[in-house]
C-alpha cells in the first residue's frame, strides 16, 4: 500500500511546464507531481500535468495524487475527489469524498479546504501538515499532525491543535458532481449543490457525543504516517533555495 510518507519523501524540486489545455483566461492553478491511477476530470493522468483552475482530480481505491499549487502541496488518497481553485487569498480545494493531506511551509501563503459545509484554513503556525476525510457525508474527520488548523462550522471555530484530530458534524452534507468545479468565491458556488441536512443523523455520525451542542467531538488521533517535522521542511523547502 502507497504510504503518505512515501508521499512526501519523494516531492519534486521544480514545477514542470506543460502546455495549456484551456482557454488563456482560466488560471494556472498547479502542477500534478504525482499521479498513480488517477484521472483529471474524466481523463487518466500522469505526473506533469497542468492543474487549471476548477479542475476536478480524483483517484481510483489503489490510487494516489500530488498536486503542488504555489508552496503548498496536497495529497489525494485513494477512492478521493477533489476540485482545485486558484484564488486571490490562495489556493482552495473543495473536498467531494475520500482524504487529502495538506502541507504548507510558507506562512505568507494561506489555503483552504471546504469540506461538506466545514471550512479548514491554517493558522500562522508553520509547518502544516494536516489531513481532511470525509468519514460519511455528516462525519468529517480533521487531523493536525503539525501546526494548528482552523476548522469552521456555521457560527462555530475550532483550532485543532499539533498533534489532535477532531470529528466534526457539519450542518448539511454538500454533494458536488460539476466539472469543471465552481470556486468557492463565484457567486454560483452554492447553486447547483445537493444539500441535506445532517441534524438526523447527528446521533451516529460522529463517534462519541457532542459536548453542549458542539459540532466538534476530539477524536482518537489519526497521526499521518509518523513522518518527522525535519522531513516536512526538507520537503517543503522552496526550489531555489540553495
Amino acid at each position: 500500500m502507497w504510504s503518505f510518507r512515501s508521499l512526501l519523501a519523494i516531492c519534486m524540486a521544480a514545477l514542470l511546464s506543460v502546455s495549456p489545455l484551456y482557454p488563456a483566461q482560466t488560471p494556472n492553478a498547479g502542477v500534478i507531481l504525482e499521479a498513480e491511477k488517477a484521472q483529471l476530470g474524466n481523463s487518466p493522468v500522469t505526473a506533469g500535468a497542468t492543474i487549471f483552475s476548477g479542475d476536478v482530480l480524483s483517484t481510483d481505491s489503489e490510487g494516489h495524487a500530488q498536486v503542488r499549487m504555489g508552496e503548498t502541496r496536497f495529497q489525494l488518497a485513494g477512492d478521493t475527489e477533489v476540485a482545485f481553485f486558484s484564488t486571490a487569498s490562495g489556493p482552495a480545494a473543495e473536498l467531494r469524498r475520500g482524504s487529502l493531506i495538506v502541507a504548507n511551509n510558507n506562512a505568507s501563503e494561506r489555503f483552504r479546504i471546504y469540506a461538506s459545509d466545514i471550512l479548514v484554513v491554517p493558522t500562522s503556525d508553520r509547518p502544516i501538515l494536516g489531513q481532511v476525510t470525509i468519514n460519511s457525508p455528516c462525519d468529517v474527520q480533521v487531523t493536525s499532525e503539525h501546526g494548528k488548523l482552523e476548522a469552521t462550522v456555521g457560527n462555530e471555530t475550532k483550532t485543532i491543535e499539533d498533534a489532535h484530530s477532531y470529528d466534526v458534524r457539519p450542518d448539511h452534507s454538500v454533494r458536488d458532481t460539476r466539472i469543471p468545479g465552481i470556486s468557492p468565491d463565484d457567486s454560483e458556488f452554492h447553486r447547483g449543490h445537493n444539500h441535506a441536512t445532517c441534524a438526523a443523523a447527528a446521533q451516529h455520525a460522529v463517534k462519541g457525543a457532542a459536548v453542549d451542542g458542539s459540532h466538534f467531538t476530539i477524536a482518537v488521533a489519526a497521526l499521518i504516517g509518523g513522518i518527522t517535522i525535519i522531513v516536512i521542511k526538507k520537503a517543503l523547502e522552496s526550489p531555489d533555495r540553495p
